[in-house]
C-alpha cells in the first residue's frame, strides 16, 4: 500500500542516492532508504540472515548510561 506523503529532504542526499544507486526518482530513493533501514531484499522479505548487533541501529546504545562506580 502507497501513501502520498509530503517531507523535507535534504536535495544532495536524495542526488546522490539517485547517482550510486540509479534509481530513477526521489520517490524510488525513499523507498530504496526506506527498505535498507529494514534491512528488506529486492523482493521485498526482511533478511534475516545477518543477525549481528549494530549498536547504532540499538536505539537502547543511544541512552546516557550512568557509571555505578563512585570511585
Amino acid at each position: 500500500m502507497f501513501k502520498t506523503v509530503e517531507i523535507e529532504i535534504d536535495e544532495h542526499l536524495i542526488q546522490e542516492v539517485i547517482r550510486r544507486y540509479g534509481v530513477y526518482d526521489r520517490r524510488e530513493a525513499v523507498h530504496l532508504a526506506l527498505r535498507a533501514l529494514l534491512g528488506e531484499t529486492q523482493d521485498g522479505e526482511l533478511d534475516h540472515h545477518e543477525e549481528e548487533y549494530d549498536e547504532f541501529s540499538d536505539p537502547n546504545a543511544w541512552q546516557p548510561h550512568r557509571s555505578t562506580d563512585t570511585g
